[in-house]
């Protein structure tokens, strides 16, 4: 979906790995300068919230979420072409026996890792997972919309009256919507990244051994929401062991030994924190049969915050509406005073996650009234694209326009005709992980066993309480 757009040399979390991290360090560079918005097409609608408060009143029965179910997972690699595992496998959670101080982040991070990583087509590996992982779960003529938590989380945020600017890309494919985040280039950077919302889980997971060259784990749900089937990509932070993951309302995991300084400085200077983020070039996707399937009830979302922000913040709230996008049940939440963690938790949080859906049903049900809103202004359009805007300058007012030509497509052509070909009787398209075939034009190549970004800044030293990085993240 990104045309012609310019590709850097690096990409995210980066290109090695340090002692029982998740993720490397690597050398702080320059802000690339911000980049020129994409041109606007001709404007088809001007949508508000309250706009929707009459069909919302038909999705009052529906607008909970019901039949959730894993359709797929993989992990990006710190390859340099674009290479995914799967199933691959969150990391684990493995704190460390006694805290240490921690170097605070630093670096220069992509917004839009997925696209980085895959700019032409930003949603295709999640439809490739699908279509490799489930095929029978991806009955064109039955979903209703594939989106990433970050676009379902924007059009929430819309309804909810908060004025973070975006534009999304809409298509429809075969009867079902791909929505498709767009920024202004799929290698801006998010600039001064502060905190320790990077080092934090580079010293508290581990990627499993099947996993290691991983740098991110991704996950694709099934679930109905005000009458529409979805599939939704998120990012999982990693998992919980299975005696530590949801059964218990809060949970301390097992230990692993501190880092010692002397491995704390070696482990830097090898490596630096996390920008060997690596964009890479369009096509030749890479799937390789790695890692294990975890259980979406050991899964988890991860929060650091400064000390000075436990009594006046509450975190758990303010990221309430990304759990409930991605159904995460659980939330480690992580204070520390002075770059020192001593005050981790893990959360079972689904009794929250409810209670929050049943407060938020007015909302709720005019999100279902503006999903169909949009399937149908889509399906009338002859080209069956659309883009939604939600600018600074207009908030509260949801801009309807034409996708211009520069947009690109939601799927390769080879990807669109296997997503088409499956049948609704049931006919199973592609083939496993661990079948050799090549896509010829969109270069993906299915080979044999060879794994919505939150900037949780909270430095002392800015006094950052978490709430400018809705401006920042996905």
């Amino acid at each position: 979906m990104y045309y012609n757009s310019s590709r850097g040399s690096s990409y995210w979390r980066g290109g090695g790995r340090s002692r029982g991290g998740r993720y490397p360090h690597v050398t702080s560079r320059p802000i690339i300068p911000d980049t020129p918005e994409h041109p606007l097409g001709t404007l088809v609608k001007e949508l508000r919230s309250v706009d929707l408060a009459e069909k919302a009143a038909d999705h009052e029965q529906h607008a909970t979420i019901t039949d959730c179910q894993l359709v797929a997972s993989y992990n990006w690699t710190n390859s340099p072409s674009p290479t995914m595992l799967m199933p691959g496998m969150p990391p684990r959670w493995s704190p460390l026996k006694e805290p240490i101080k921690l170097p605070e982040d630093s670096g220069n991070y992509f917004r839009d890792r997925n696209a980085a990583r895959y700019p032409t087509h930003p949603m295709e590996p999640a439809v490739v997972a699908a279509l490799t992982e489930a095929p029978d779960q991806c009955r064109s003529a039955a979903i209703d919309l594939v989106a990433c938590s970050s676009t379902m989380g924007n059009l929430l945020r819309f309804l909810r009256g908060e004025q973070k600017p975006f534009r999304i890309l809409v298509e429809e494919v075969g009867g079902t919507m791909f929505f498709i985040r767009r920024e202004k280039s799929p290698t801006e950077k998010i600039p001064d990244v502060r905190g320790f919302g990077h080092t934090f889980p580079e010293h508290y997971t581990t990627w499993d051994e099947s996993v290691k060259s991983s740098t991110s784990h991704l996950r694709l749900l099934s679930y109905s929401f005000g009458g529409i089937r979805c599939f939704v990509r998120f990012e999982a932070d990693g998992y919980l062991p299975a005696a530590n993951a949801s059964s218990k309302k809060n949970a301390t995991a097992k230990a692993k030994d501190p880092v010692g300084l002397d491995d704390l400085l070696s482990s830097l200077g090898s490596t630096t924190v996390d920008t060997g983020e690596t964009a890479t070039s369009t096509g030749g996707l890479k799937i390789k049969n790695a890692g294990a399937k975890v259980d979406q009830s050991q899964v988890f979302d991860l929060k650091t915050r400064s000390f000075r922000r436990k009594v006046n913040q509450d975190t758990l709230s303010d990221e309430m509406p990304r759990l409930w996008v991605s159904q995460i049940p659980n939330f480690v939440l992580a204070y520390h005073t002075n770059g020192v963690f001593d005050d981790i938790r893990a959360h079972n949080v689904r009794s929250e996650v409810s209670a929050w859906e049943k407060l938020q049903l007015p909302v709720l049900t005019r999100l279902a009234a503006l999903l169909h809103h949009i399937r149908e202004l889509v399906r009338d359009n002859p080209a069956h694209k659309l883009e939604l805007c939600h600018n600074a300058d207009r908030p509260g007012t949801l801009l309807i326009r034409q996708q211009l030509a520069d947009a690109g497509n939601a799927l390769s052509e080879e990807v669109k005709a296997r997503w088409l070909s499956v049948s609704v009787d049931g006919e199973k398209a592609g083939g496993s992980p661990g079948d050799s075939d090549t896509d010829s034009d969109s270069g993906i190549s299915f080979g044999v066993n060879d794994g919505e970004e939150d900037f949780t800044a909270c430095s002392d030293a800015c006094g950052y309480c978490g709430h400018c990085a809705l401006g920042k993240n996905a």
